[in-house]
């Protein structure tokens, strides 16, 4: 497990916001979202559904990838329109690797079969940056 302090944390965050948070916001118009919030019992629940899933499929399923993701302008909930997101998706181990360090730089490949992850909650405000 690789862990990470909450001086890390920050300085993440805060190297986020300095690069890239505001040229986001003025893309979009208005303050973007830098935070989701997911349950740990939706965590879980969602891992267990990938398991089950992978399982019933005959996939190997080794993880999750996060990526950013952004709502269309005319989303159907106003507070989320064209805000960024973060979504899950669940990977499997690479078949028939071109080189070992290929496989060691990009494991695992996405799942399509297999559906995502969305919906979190956003931080209060969504432009609120850690620790909320």
């Amino acid at each position: 497990m690789k862990k990470i302090t909450s001086a890390e944390a920050y300085s993440l965050n805060q190297n986020f916001v300095k690069t890239r948070s505001k040229a986001i916001d003025v893309a979009i118009g208005k303050k973007d979202a830098i935070s989701c919030w997911f349950s740990i019992e939706e965590l879980k629940e969602y891992i267990n559904f990938v398991e089950q899933e992978g399982k019933a499929k005959g996939i190997a399923v080794n993880g999750l990838r996060i990526y950013l993701g952004a709502y269309a302008k005319n989303e159907n909930n106003p507070i989320k329109s064209n805000l960024s997101t973060v979504f899950f998706i669940p990977t499997q181990p690479k078949k028939n690797s071109a080189s070992e360090n290929e496989f060691l730089t990009s494991p695992s490949i996405d799942i399509i079969e297999i559906d995502g992850l969305n919906d979190g909650q956003y931080g209060n405000p969504p432009s609120a940056v850690y620790p909320q």
